[in-house]
């Protein structure tokens, strides 16, 4: 269907060196976008570039650390240098790796996280926003967690700088709306990426999984490609009157008894 589409469109995504970012910058290449592709492993990125060339679409690659405020403005300045309109800016990247009990978590590991967490979205936003603005249209998509809606033992960094970019992602809907720019967000459960595998494949995870899993409606952790169509759906026109929400993809997690 036509406005499933992204013909004719750029999208810039952050995070894309494997994971859910490469999962998306593939989909919306399918559906006809040029992309641009930001993070810090320039070999991961290439290896995404390849995935959108693969499909026949134009692929740029922005080496940078966006835990750093300059490296996150450097970004936003490089990709208005390669292209000065970008239609979707999809921010993916994060970090869920310091797991400790709040008592125990640093100063430190607690600015880790919401340097990349939130930090990052609000100043590659404050980048292409503007240029979204003066021509009266742009998606933007934030990649949350089901962590901002529930306690999450061992990750209350994570679990907050999640909840705080629902928040912004809520401001940034009501202060653009007028101009015609929509936000949302995605808060997924578990995915089973490289990384997911990794983790939960262990047979010494296998009890924890099971027990993840009962709770979860469709007893199954979700996909990277389910992440990406989702993504897809709100990047693109499809969604034209879908905005501000914080859209759990949990297969039904937080409303089961």
């Amino acid at each position: 269907m036509k406005d499933f589409r992204l013909d004719g469109q750029r999208a810039l995504i952050s995070g894309d060196s494997k994971g859910l970012g490469a999962a998306i910058a593939e989909t919306f290449a399918e559906a006809g976008a040029d992309i641009g592709v930001i993070g810090r492993n320039t070999a991961g990125l290439h290896n995404t570039k390849r995935l959108v060339e693969g499909k026949g679409r134009h692929c740029d690659v922005i080496t940078a650390d966006l835990a750093c405020a300059e490296g996150a403005q450097r970004a936003g300045d490089k990709a208005l240098e390669l292209c000065p309109a970008w239609d979707v800016l999809v921010n993916n990247a994060g970090i869920a790796a310091i797991v400790k009990p709040i008592l125990e978590t640093s100063q430190a590991e607690w600015d880790e996280t919401f340097d990349l967490n939130l930090r990052s979205v609000l100043l590659l936003s404050q980048a292409l926003v503007p240029q979204m603005i003066a021509r009266g249209s742009g998606k933007i998509v934030n990649i949350s967690s089901i962590g901002a809606f529930v306690g999450s033992p061992g990750l209350s960094a994570y679990a907050a700088s999640k909840a705080a970019l629902n928040q912004l992602t809520r401001t940034m809907a009501v202060e653009w709306g007028p101009h015609k720019i929509h936000v949302n967000a995605i808060c997924p459960t578990v995915i089973l990426t490289d990384m997911g595998h990794a983790i939960w494949d262990k047979p010494a995870m296998k009890e924890q999984r099971e027990l993840k899993e009962k709770r979860i409606p469709l007893h199954r952790f979700g996909e990277p490609k389910e992440v990406a169509n989702v993504a897809l759906f709100l990047a693109s026109a499809a969604s034209d009157f879908i905005h501000g929400v914080s859209l759990p993809l949990d297969g039904g997690m937080t409303i089961s008894p």
